[in-house]
């Protein structure tokens, strides 16, 4: 059977003197510092998951005003394309327009040439036909 005597008693409140020591200057400091570095780490992750939603969003709006940008150039692009597309028209019509008008005063000039041609060959012609009957006629 289990005797009950003074060094019992001695251990037992030994044992608990010693339990609130070590509760006191070695359990309690190092809950506290086990608790700073769990809300230290919440922290962190707060601010991380924090950083990464703004990292999404200002990539998002990045992105969307790239979209934007792209959208916008292709406009721009397109307007170029078909601003040149018309001038290059209206450069042919003006070219096919001056080109016509060359080719008929060139035509004009030709005409004209070939007129002025048929009537020195009419002189030339009469003059022969005045010289040929002089000689067959004497």
């Amino acid at each position: 059977m289990l005797q009950i005597d003074l060094t019992f008693v001695f251990v037992f409140v030994s044992l608990w003197i010693l339990v609130l020591i070590l509760t006191r200057f070695f359990f309690k400091p190092y809950l506290k510092i086990r608790e700073k570095r769990k809300k230290i780490i919440e922290q962190n992750e707060r601010a991380h998951d924090q950083a990464v939603k703004e990292y999404e969003d200002h990539l998002s709006r990045i992105e969307n005003s790239l979209k934007q940008a792209r959208q916008e150039s292709e406009l721009i692009r397109e307007k170029i394309v078909s601003g040149a597309l018309k001038e290059k028209t209206e450069l042919i019509d003006e070219i096919q327009t001056e080109c016509r008008g060359q080719v008929e005063e060139a035509r004009k000039a030709l005409q004209d040439q070939v007129e002025k041609l048929k009537g020195e060959l009419d002189l030339k012609v009469e003059d022969l036909a005045k010289k040929l009957e002089e000689k067959i006629l004497h």
